[in-house]
């Protein structure tokens, strides 16, 4: 397929400006994500340990009884929540490439890189858009259950 330049689209110094100070606050964002995240999954992980080790009486007394309270307890949720830090390291690193390959073709005045970079934010913004979708498909089922539930409870 043969490139088109339909609007004769340049990077102006003032685009560069903004787009290198873009790069830069993307590339901090993401750093802190990953530091953010690793911790995250490591007290999941040391949660999960000490977990196994307390059980009983002790683990009762600590989570309560609820249905909820015993999931966290058994490690269960603790890996379901260490599924979701492992999947949100996905839309990091494409920020992370987008901030790191902009910077790079700002700097080299080269356009491949430049495209490179667009395709890992246009990737980000997929991730999310998709991640939305089903985090509000879940809130639906979640709120009909809930209300088929209590609408078994009157009856």
């Amino acid at each position: 397929m043969e490139n088109q330049n339909l609007f004769d689209l340049h990077i102006d110094e003032t685009s560069a400006r903004f787009l290198k100070e873009t790069a830069k606050w993307g590339r901090f964002l993401s750093i802190l994500a990953f530091i953010g995240l690793g911790f995250y999954g490591l007290c999941v992980i040391i949660m999960l340990l000490v977990g196994q080790r307390a059980s009983g009486p002790v683990m009762e007394t600590a989570y309560g009884s609820s249905p909820m309270s015993t999931m966290m307890a058994t490690g269960t949720g603790l890996i379901f929540i260490l599924l979701i830090v492992a999947l949100m390291v996905i839309p990091v690193i494409y920020l992370y490439r987008f901030s790191t390959r902009l910077k790079v073709a700002l700097e080299n005045n080269d356009q491949h890189t430049l495209t490179e970079s667009f395709s890992n934010l246009k990737s980000l913004f997929k991730f999310y858009g998709i991640y939305t979708i089903v985090l509000l498909a879940i809130m639906v089922l979640a709120f009909i259950g809930g209300l088929i539930a209590g609408l078994s409870m009157l009856s």
